[in-house]
């Protein structure tokens, strides 16, 4: 029985592993997860997991950070892993740092996205050194995107032989029967937030790097000729927050519909009839490949990671990323344009459903375990 250690910073990043952790366990693997405390350990998909809870912080805390490698180093010390496989920035520093010195022979660094690319002055310099040393502490790097490994190789954190990107992409696929249509739970949402009119969609954290100041101010531009809505499902980040100005206009303009934070989404993209994701960076869109399946069509940025997730003109428009007046002539031409909006809804359907699905990954994981 081969066993893997699995690290992440926070609990809720393991909604983003939903059914790897059975598939896994299932085939005879034991799983080892470190992680922060939180509600989503008590997931019954967690069953048999061996859980083994760290306190780490995302941003850098010297003191806290050294008392959670610590006991990352004890675990690793005590499991034996045949492989680590870690993600999200805290936990791959640190378990990276704990699998080197206990000579876990298999050290994978899931690479997920890449901070500092929207970062400047001593800020990207210290993240990139992070970048680098956890990437020359791992024996192979898994980008959830080509377009992801290619910045790897440009910004010279890795060569091309040290990465590989699993099937089309993604950190763990999409799980299509969490979106399945049903009609009650969407004329429910329909009727709970009062959704008329074109709906313009977004998912995701309220915050500058997701592009939320762009896509409020080119919506307040195209409210000027058309009655729409914004709908806005997700929270705010104090750790990158949207203007002060923008969080007003979301918390006060009758036209946008903010959610909070919701579990499920699959009830709101079947309200929208366009999905916007305006972001600086991404590792992977997840959220536009689900859109996509929802049978929307899709406007994103020409950015790391968010632009793999469409095919331009096909699928979605790419606009640039900051790009409020873009991103306002693409959104209208969409509204204006309805059959070729139908016609991308649909490519990009079949496209997410091809794919992106779950299966696909765990197979190509599999391999790489099997393999190493």
């Amino acid at each position: 029985m081969k066993k893997v250690v699995m690290g992440v910073t926070n609990s809720l990043s393991i909604t983003l592993l939903r059914g790897q952790f059975k598939y896994f366990s299932d085939k005879g693997y034991q799983i080892h997860l470190i992680t922060s405390d939180g509600p989503e350990l008590n997931d019954p998909e967690l069953e048999n997991v061996i859980l083994h809870t760290v306190p780490m912080k995302r941003e850098i805390a010297l003191f806290s950070d050294l008392v959670a490698l610590i006991k990352i180093i004890m675990i690793y010390l005590k499991v034996k892993p045949d492989i680590s496989n870690v993600s999200t920035p805290k936990a791959s520093l640190l378990c990276s740092i704990a699998a080197f010195l206990s000579r876990t022979k298999v050290r994978i660094y899931s690479v997920i996205g890449l901070r500092l690319e929207t970062c400047t002055a001593i800020k990207r310099k210290i993240l990139y050194v992070i970048e680098k040393l956890i990437i020359k502490l791992s024996t192979l790097c898994l980008a959830v995107s080509p377009s992801l490994k290619e910045a790897l190789i440009t910004n010279g954190l890795a060569s091309p032989s040290k990465i590989k990107v699993l099937a089309s992409g993604s950190y763990n696929g999409i799980q299509f029967d969490r979106l399945k249509r049903e009609e009650d739970a969407i004329q429910k949402t329909k009727q709970t937030y009062s959704l008329k009119g074109p709906v313009i969609g977004f998912v995701g954290r309220l915050t500058r790097d997701k592009g939320v100041n762009e896509l409020v101010q080119s919506f307040l531009y195209l409210l000027e000729k058309i009655p729409d809505t914004l709908l806005l499902v997700g929270e705010f980040e104090e750790g990158d927050p949207v203007d002060e100005k923008v969080k007003e206009c979301i918390l006060t303009n009758p036209h946008i519909i903010y959610t909070g934070f919701v579990k499920n989404p699959s009830s709101f993209y079947y309200n929208m009839d366009i999905f916007i994701l305006p972001t600086y960076r991404e590792g992977f869109g997840n959220v536009l490949i689900e859109a996509a399946y929802c049978y929307l069509p899709v406007i994103t940025t020409n950015v790391t990671g968010a632009k793999d997730a469409i095919l331009p003109n096909e699928t979605g428009l790419l606009v640039e990323a900051g790009n409020e007046l873009e991103l306002y002539e693409a959104t209208l031409y969409l509204l204006n344009n309805p059959n070729k909006a139908q016609e991308m809804a649909k490519k990009g359907h079949y496209r997410s459903e091809e794919n992106y699905p779950s299966i696909r990954i765990w197979k190509e994981l599999e391999k790489v375990y099997q393999n190493v």
